[in-house]
């Protein structure tokens, strides 16, 4: 087996991994795009049923707290990509190049890799500018995002008065409130007119009805006339 077939298999090989760890990469920004927004998506829920937290004195909106959530998958996603893939893949880069100097040398015209690396940094303020930080950028941008919405409905997300006044019960106990309802009427009036109670033993004496002892009710203006 001649060295040029072998060096062209190799290559290819080579180029096949680097386009593995690439789309690794690229389905990893993907999930952190998606978690993002789905916390995001739970933070709208939450100004909706406008619940709000008490941290350190404030009342926050819990919509915010649930948003500066999202920043703990971001940054696994981050640590993901930059740590761990992004490395695999400059390997990967940086092994096709001594396979294409020899491909080179056996009379193939082969400069992938150098001219993607040569294409892929750019300047700004003078400062060169390569796929590591372009990676940075893209989590820092939306990390700034997150930082900036959240504070935004931590913040500007105001509860009112009456929401503060009330407070949940805790299981099993009926809510404390501070009204007091007002007795009926007819409540007031039977209170009034009910037989006070004796100072023995706190008995109630109630008088005898006419029609209980047999006497006959004879009204005042009947007994007089009698006298």
């Amino acid at each position: 087996m001649s060295e040029l077939p072998a060096q062209v298999e190799i290559w290819k090989k080579i180029v096949d991994v680097q386009q593995h760890f690439n789309d690794l990469e690229l389905r990893i920004r993907n999930f952190a795009l998606i978690v993002t927004g789905a916390f995001i998506g739970l933070g709208g829920y939450a100004i909706k049923d406008g619940g709000f937290a008490r941290v350190l004195g404030f009342h926050i909106s819990v919509a915010g707290l649930v948003v500066s959530c999202s920043l703990l998958p971001l940054l696994a996603f981050y640590l993901m990509d930059r740590l761990w893939y992004h490395r695999l893949l400059d390997g990967a880069v940086k092994a096709a190049t001594p396979v294409e100097a020899r491909l080179r040398e056996l009379g193939l015209t082969v400069d992938l890799g150098e001219e993607i690396s040569r294409a892929s940094p750019f300047a700004v303020c003078g400062r060169k500018v390569r796929s590591k930080h372009k990676m940075d950028w893209f989590y820092g941008i939306i990390a700034a995002g997150i930082i900036l919405l959240s504070a935004i409905l931590a913040f500007g997300v105001k509860a009112s008065p009456s929401s503060l006044l009330t407070e949940k019960p805790a299981s099993g106990q009926l809510p404390h409130t501070s009204v007091v309802a007002a007795a009926p009427a007819s409540a007031q009036r039977s209170r009034e007119h009910a037989p006070a109670a004796s100072a023995l033993g706190g008995a109630i004496v109630v008088p005898a009805s006419p029609r209980s002892t047999g006497e006959r009710f004879v009204p005042p203006a009947q007994a007089q006339r009698g006298h």
